[in-house]
């Protein structure tokens, strides 16, 4: 009876076994398309996009990017809650969400367990703690503070969890990007769009807004790019160097970084093909920045942004009076230890949803998968699904997430959370 019975067993596990793949294992039968190099110490991946193109996956499996999964459905009872857009970035703690969309309404402030609208955290106006509008805030729940940093303002503004206004960090530049606190240390990163010769587009601060360090085009000739700071997706402070003409130089070094594969003349710069965006970390011991991923061989302009174990890329298109359903994206998904890479249409949640809506993997920051949708949004996804196809886990999944939009209510907002792998 024993023999019998294990004969079962194992019976049964071959044949679920065979019927799904592993749940991360997706790139098992894909090629390599990166190559390790080494720029001046600074070890490297460079991807060539002339082999991803040849890779297409239809779509990636949430559990090979992330682990857990929460759902928040952010409160539309109350009018002062309203958002009036989704995608819009967020702002994380253990129990509070913090949802901002640069003009269209203030800092918003949520708890995490039930979504319930909290207060708005300043507001607009031209006084004491108020702002214009929000370019990017973080929430420090450990100190009972809130740091907003708003657009053409040369300051951060500081509240406590309660709304209070408090004081300010002064800063040297007028800023339009970003900025990450570092808690602990009490360092202030600032990041800022190129301007003037010799500006700083990154420093280093204290929380008086005294500078302890920073990198100027003195240092590093980077000529037409776009930055962000801060993810710290990785554990590091990180910066999307988009260089539009392929040039990154460190005339300090004793190795010129554009020899070999990151060699770009003159007359290379006018090939597209020669075009390479550089993702960096900041090094705040050296004060210097070590590039961390290139992409090669691709023409059309794209943000780079970095998971645990993936960077992904994401080509970019004018968005201005654009519908929703017309924003298209190619999205190539590469993992730092295999190497190996691919386009994917989009990533399949836990409900069996099918995320490959434009720019949505850009929310994800300090080790969290987040993402901030309309629950239309979602109602429209759900629509076009084969339902005949979900596993029994999600189809479980589905129907919390019916339970949340389907409610009879205005529209809502859902936040999706996990934590990246």
């Amino acid at each position: 009876m024993i023999y019998i019975i294990l004969i079962l067993v194992l019976s049964l596990s071959s044949c679920g076994g065979e019927s799904k793949q592993a749940p991360d294992s997706f790139d098992e039968h894909l090629d390599v398309v990166c190559e390790k190099i080494v720029i001046d110490g600074d070890r490297a991946i460079v991807c060539d996009y002339n082999l991803v193109k040849k890779q297409h996956v239809t779509e990636i499996p949430y559990s090979a990017i992330a682990s857990d999964y929460e759902l928040v459905k952010l409160d539309n009872d109350n009018e002062d809650a309203f958002l009036g857009a989704d995608y819009s970035p967020i702002a994380i703690s253990e129990n509070y969400i913090g949802v901002y969309c640069y003009e269209f309404y203030p800092f918003k402030l949520f708890r995490r367990s039930d979504g319930k609208y909290l207060r708005d955290i300043g507001g607009y106006g031209q006084g004491p703690g108020e702002y214009s509008m929000v370019r990017c805030a973080q929430i420090d729940e450990k100190h009972n503070r809130i740091y907003i940093l708003p657009s053409l303002q040369k300051k951060i503004l500081i509240y406590d969890l309660e709304g209070k206004y408090l004081s300010d960090i002064p800063l040297q530049n007028l800023t339009n990007v970003n900025f990450y606190l570092d808690t602990e240390k009490k360092h202030l990163y600032v990041a800022s769009s190129l301007g003037p010769r010799h500006e700083a587009f990154l420093q280093m601060l204290d929380l008086n807004g005294n500078v302890i360090q920073e990198l100027t085009s003195r240092e590093y000739d980077i000529r037409g790019f776009q930055i962000d700071c801060g993810r710290c997706n990785a554990g590091a402070y990180s910066l999307d160097l988009i260089c539009k003409d392929g040039f990154f130089y460190n005339p300090n070094s004793a190795v010129d970084v554009n020899k070999g594969i990151y060699r770009a003349t003159e007359a290379d710069r006018k090939n597209p093909h020669t075009v390479m965006d550089f993702f960096c970390y900041y090094m705040p011991e050296e004060n210097r920045l070590s590039p961390q991923f290139a992409i090669k061989n691709m023409e059309d302009e794209r943000l780079i942004y970095e998971l645990r174990n993936h960077f992904v890329i994401e080509t970019t298109m004018n968005t201005y009076g654009v519908p929703e359903e017309e924003l298209k994206s190619t999205k190539i998904l590469v993992d730092k230890r295999t190497l190996k890479g691919c386009i994917f249409d989009g990533i399949r949640l836990p409900s069996g949803i099918l995320m490959n809506w434009y720019e949505s993997l850009h929310q994800c920051r300090d080790g969290y998968f987040l993402l901030n949708i309309f629950g239309s949004s979602l109602k429209e996804s759900i629509e076009k699904m084969d339902r005949t196809k979900l596993s029994p886990s999600e189809e479980e999944e589905l129907k919390k997430l019916e339970a949340l939009i389907y409610d009879g209510k205005e529209d809502c907002n859902v936040i999706m959370i996990g934590k990246l792998k």
